[in-house]
């Protein structure tokens, strides 16, 4: 499972486990059968998000923050290397999220990932 595999609970023992929470909140949203690959996506990205919460809430030092927000602003996988260790594997997995959606989305919708993107920026 893509959760676990992530292995928050050992790296960030701080963080709330609700990937599971996360995608209740999805499926009531987007119950339609055709809409599976959608929950799919939107739960991985509310859960990261709930992890960022956790993160900046309970742990983050604001220079910490700041280089966070600057790598995630920049949006490429050179970043990390400033980045915390702790930070690095949530990083990891925002930017492994939006690869995902890249590699799937067809060459019709291939804009939808820019604009999750930004959003995502503009949310930090």
């Amino acid at each position: 499972m893509w959760w676990k595999d992530l292995d928050f609970s050992s790296k960030l023992p701080f963080f709330r486990d609700r990937v599971v929470e996360t995608y209740l909140w999805i499926a009531v949203a987007c119950f339609e059968p055709q809409y599976s690959y959608a929950r799919i996506i939107q739960a991985k990205l509310l859960a990261i998000t709930t992890v960022i919460d956790d993160m900046c809430d309970a742990y983050v030092t604001p220079a910490e923050l700041e280089l966070f927000i600057e790598a995630i602003e920049r949006c490429d996988n050179g970043s990390i290397d400033r980045l915390p260790k702790y930070m690095k594997s949530c990083y990891q997995a925002i930017f492994d999220v939006y690869k995902e959606i890249e590699e799937k989305e067809n060459t019709e919708r291939f804009f939808c990932v820019h604009y999750a993107k930004e959003a995502m920026k503009n949310s930090s």
